[in-house]
């Protein structure tokens, strides 16, 4: 359960949580399972702080900081997390369906088995996430950094990728049917095992990346 105190804190603004944050930088917030539906926390500080299984579905998140953040099976669905900071974060078997995440930054984050369907990920950093077994199924990650990004088992079908930075990803066991990789930056990455039926794949640089036979 979230602390009563960091609660009511929240609730008084922007100015007056982030002061408090800024006083108490070694105390790491307890917002635990609450409910902060369609909650406006634009530019709040929540680094660090606990926020497993809170409900933020709807809210304003825009320019949040939420670097090593815990937020394991949180209800992010249709949040707005545009230019959030989210570096390092815990979001294993979040909810972020119809997220927009806009030029966020998701680098070391670990998105495990986490709900991304139809999020809106365009020119994301995810260098050296983890997304193993996720569901980005319809997913935009037009000219997103997946830089050594872990996809092992993930779903992307129909997700676009295109222009994006794939090097030395792992896309091991991953669903890529009917996704669009165009222009994509793949060199080194590792499609062994990937189902890429129907997947478009024009001008893709394709350099030393790893390939079932059917595909070379």
């Amino acid at each position: 359960m979230a602390n009563p105190e960091h609660l009511a804190l929240l609730q008084q603004g922007v100015t007056t949580w982030n002061q408090w944050r800024e006083k108490n930088s070694n105390l790491h917030p307890d917002l635990g399972n609450a409910d902060l539906t369609g909650a406006n926390l634009e530019l709040y500080n929540l680094t660090n702080a606990n926020l497993e299984q809170v409900n933020l579905a709807g809210a304003d998140l825009r320019n949040a900081l939420l670097k090593d953040a815990y937020l394991v099976a949180a209800n992010l669905y249709m949040s707005d997390l545009i230019e959030a900071d989210l570096q390092g974060a815990c979001l294993q078997r979040a909810t972020l369906a119809g997220a927009d995440l806009y030029k966020s930054n998701i680098a070391m984050a670990d998105l495990r088995q986490a709900n991304l369907v139809g999020a809106l990920l365009r020119r994301v950093n995810l260098v050296e996430a983890t997304l193993a077994y996720a569901n980005l199924t319809r997913a935009n990650l037009f000219q997103a950094n997946l830089h050594l990004t872990d996809l092992k088992g993930a779903i992307l079908q129909e997700a676009i990728l295109e222009s994006a930075s794939l090097i030395e990803a792992n896309f091991e066991h991953t669903i890529l049917i009917a996704a669009k990789m165009n222009k994509a930056n793949a060199r080194r990455a590792n499609f062994k095992g990937a189902n890429l039926y129907k997947a478009e794949m024009d001008g893709m640089d394709l350099r030393n990346a790893l390939l079932d036979e059917t595909h070379r």
